[in-house]
């Protein structure tokens, strides 16, 4: 069996390197990485920092928030949550809310909104979380701290500000615990618009691709609170991207995300080099391959 393993995880390695060539154009060097995206390949195959499944896993990370933000600020900024389960068939519909958002604690980009808009019939709901619940994400592009998260369903408030839009997504790139850029999205599951922007809000010259472009935000008011929340939470890390939310002036804590695009996150080679050159590598955990 482990000889089996070790075989499928260099099958993996391999068709991880091809696809990093065919997207950037040139081939990840794992020796000495020097890119953003290189460096993100280098976590996949090299980091176990233990404290990477704990803040993935969706449920235990709000632990770690208000052990990080104390109590207080912790349970201010955390989305209420209505109900967590290993079992989907547990879910209390009839006592949740006419809004909600249904996700697994152990994947990424997997949910179902249930709004006035888009009514879905809890046998459906019931019947994709126990899909979820057998998968493990992230396995084939080695995205290793997924598989070491137990799977829960959670149930959480469906965030929408005063005229009834979802909540815009301040995502935000902490390097050394510093914020060096924040991407904005807008409309996730619509018609998705982004930006990127500068840790002082002015936009970025680089426009990120995928996405439509959209226009420039005012600065939140409330948004050197934002940045002072997302280096706290990312103070232990050599780099992790803190998602927040801003809903009529109000911030929620969305997500932490260790492993941004898998490492193809498509952008200019004079950007990736930039973005690289702020991330100092912490090779404490770093096993042998």
């Amino acid at each position: 069996m482990e000889i089996w393993t070790m075989l499928k995880e260099q099958l993996y390695l391999q068709k991880n390197l091809r696809k990093f060539f065919r997207f950037h154009g040139y081939h990840a060097d794992l020796e000495n990485p020097r890119s953003f995206n290189e460096k993100i390949f280098w976590r996949k195959i090299f980091d176990r920092n233990t404290l990477f499944p704990l803040v993935l896993d969706k449920y235990k990370a709000r632990n770690y928030v208000i052990q990080t933000m104390g109590k207080e600020e912790g349970q201010k900024i955390l989305i209420p949550l209505l109900s967590v389960s290993s079992d989907p068939g547990e879910i209390p519909f009839d006592q949740l809310p006419e809004e909600y958002i249904v996700k697994p604690n152990h994947g990424s980009g997997w949910s179902i909104i249930v709004d006035k808009e888009h009514r879905v019939p809890r046998e459906r709901i019931i019947s994709q979380c126990r899909k979820w619940l057998r998968m493990t994400y992230g396995r084939e592009k080695m995205e290793w701290a997924y598989s070491e998260i137990e799977p829960r369903i959670m149930v959480e408030k469906l965030l929408k500000d005063s005229r009834g839009r979802l909540a815009s997504d301040f995502k935000f790139h902490v390097f050394g615990g510093k914020v060096e850029w924040v991407f904005v999205m807008h409309d996730r599951f619509g018609s998705p618009s982004a930006a990127r922007y500068l840790r002082d809000f002015t936009r970025m010259g680089n426009e990120p691709q995928n996405y439509k472009s959209t226009q420039d935000l005012p600065k939140p008011e409330n948004y050197v609170a934002m940045v002072d929340i997302a280096e706290k939470l990312a103070k232990p890390f050599d780099y992790i991207r803190v998602d927040l939310y801003n809903v009529d002036g109000e911030i929620f804590f969305g997500e932490f995300t260790i492993y941004p695009a898998s490492g193809l996150n498509p952008m200019e080679r004079g950007l990736d080099l930039h973005l690289g050159s702020k991330w100092q590598l912490d090779r404490e955990h770093q096993r042998d391959l």
